[in-house]
């Protein structure tokens, strides 16, 4: 099973990164669920990682001030 992060920079409100499951419906295997998106415009994904331990190290070191939550929609453990 694979996990993606997700990192939107332009959101205004944001306060983390989120973690989806690659069969997540917003994740769709890191291609997002907006299918016209010019990639990379307000954010990207980041990933495949094996485990999700692996995309929580991943966000730990690379962004480091921001947290990462799971996904409400996939929601996956």
């Amino acid at each position: 099973m694979d996990y993606y992060i997700y990192t939107n920079w332009k959101a205004g409100d944001k306060v983390d990164n989120k973690i989806h499951h690659w069969s997540c419906g917003d994740c769709r295997m890191g291609l997002g669920k907006h299918r016209n998106a010019t990639k990379g415009e307000n954010g990207v994904w980041i990933g495949p990682f094996t485990k999700r331990k692996q995309a929580k190290e991943f966000n730990e070191k690379y962004f480091t001030n921001i947290p990462i939550v799971n996904c409400k929609h996939c929601n996956k453990k």
